[in-house]
């Protein structure tokens, strides 16, 4: 489960930021349904929503925590390239002369199997400046901390850091090493991070085959998906293996006598003909007669013939279970995108009041009729916006204090009338109208 977040230094954020999960003990709605309870006595919030203006951060935020799991997970295998200078992909914030030259900064606090822990590093675009590992039992106490190339540990309570000090390069993660090397505290850390899971609420392409390999695979889940989609009048679901569409040499003989091109072209066919046939998904509606008898069920390609709203919520719903049911944390960009509001709602109204297990969600969305009461308590609710310099900044509804916001506050109508700021507006002014039609004018007379 995810405690906090914390970045500096990386994308539009350029001061110290932090994304909580811990609940505010002093709200008190929604604490049976929207609370996780731990063995530690400390309450976890089950879901986070980012609002804010275009360009803001909100992306940016989620982007870095995916940019953290990338490093920890792909560090050490990275730094085996034959590029021996491989470098981190960083982007630091490009508009202040002293982020250019200074690190980037990441932290974590999770708890994996009962047990807290702390982790974070400093990087450059070339070398770790600093990393650290802490866990939680009576107390906080380090495993291992780390100052350049000099790798302190703790010699009673990590000892599976001990002779391996010097066996890290100045660009890889002393904790990616540990993992690598099957070490039990740093695995499970690092098994942590598989668990961190992100999707892209515009784009598809990296959950939709996920979730078509599962309906295949997975009755569970199939039934679940079924079960799920029935408003839709789907009747029923199935996959069947996509066609190749192999060039069809004969035909193009008769076209083409460039002999080049005609090699060319068998060479493809020939590519084509090796690629393992995959599997597409085939939703089935009922038809009727004249008088609204059931005759038939008819069948639809997916991707070609079911709306973009029923593609998204359909290829979602894969990496949706798998949270639930494997105790991760999903983090989603732009999860209302092509999705009614209705339906984000009870999305998000399952996770918080039917889901029974530790899982997490935080999203970034735009939609203002989620912004209420009734959806999400104080504590998680929170806003980007970009301050004069162009540096994004995070902030909780949680953060004003109770005489601006109670709970009985009409959320949305607050934030659309600026009172949280983090709202999309431009200038309505007749500059735009001379901009717009003044050259035409002026040429009219």
């Amino acid at each position: 489960m995810l405690i906090e977040f914390s970045l500096e230094n990386f994308l539009s954020f350029k001061d110290f930021t932090t994304l909580s999960m811990v609940v505010a003990k002093s709200f008190k709605e929604h604490t049976d349904t929207h609370i996780i309870e731990t063995e530690s006595n400390l309450n976890l919030l089950k879901s986070a929503v980012v609002y804010g203006n275009n360009a803001s951060g909100k992306s940016n935020l989620l982007e870095a925590m995916g940019f953290m799991k990338q490093t920890v997970l792909n560090s050490f295998r990275d730094a085996l390239m034959e590029n021996s200078e491989r470098k981190f992909p960083l982007e630091k914030f490009a508009l202040n002369t002293k982020t250019e030259k200074d690190t980037s900064f990441f932290e974590i606090s999770f708890i994996q199997k009962e047990t807290k822990y702390r982790y974070g590093f400093e990087i450059d675009y070339d070398k770790v400046v600093a990393e650290w590992l802490f866990h939680t039992t009576s107390k906080e106490v380090y495993l291992f901390k780390r100052d350049q190339q000099k790798i302190e540990v703790n010699k009673s309570a990590f000892k599976e850091g001990l002779g391996k000090e010097e066996d890290v390069k100045e660009n890889v993660l002393f904790l990616s090493l540990l993992a690598t090397l099957g070490k039990e505290t740093s695995t499970n850390i690092v098994d942590w991070f598989k668990k961190f899971s992100f999707v892209n609420g515009i784009h598809d392409q990296g959950h939709k085959r996920y979730t078509i390999n599962k309906l295949k695979s997975d009755k569970q889940f199939f039934n679940w998906v079924l079960h799920f989609v029935k408003y839709l009048e789907i009747a029923n679901l199935s996959t069947t293996e996509e066609d190749v569409n192999e060039v069809n040499l004969d035909s193009l003989r008769e076209k083409e006598k460039d002999e080049e091109i005609i090699n060319l072209l068998t060479s493809i066919q020939k590519i084509q003909s090796k690629q393992p046939k995959r599997d597409q998904l085939v939703t089935f509606h009922r038809k009727y007669d004249e008088n609204n008898i059931l005759v038939d069920t008819v069948p639809f390609n997916f991707d070609q013939q079911e709306s973009e709203g029923t593609k998204k919520l359909l290829y979602l719903l894969g990496p949706w279970f798998d949270t639930l049911q494997n105790d991760k944390v999903l983090v989603i960009d732009e999860l209302d995108s092509k999705l009614h509001s209705r339906l984000t709602l009870r999305l998000i109204d399952y996770f918080h009041k039917f889901h029974k297990s530790k899982a997490q969600l935080i999203c970034a969305v735009h939609d203002i009729s989620l912004l209420n009461k009734e959806t999400f308590r104080r504590d998680q609710i929170w806003f980007t916006e970009k301050n004069q310099f162009g540096a994004s900044m995070l902030f909780s509804l949680a953060d004003f204090k109770t005489d601006k916001v109670r709970n009985k506050s009409a959320f949305d109508k607050n934030y659309l009338e600026g009172k949280y700021g983090a709202i999309p507006y431009f200038d309505m002014d007749e500059k735009l109208n001379d901009l717009l039609y003044g050259k035409r004018e002026a040429e009219q007379v």
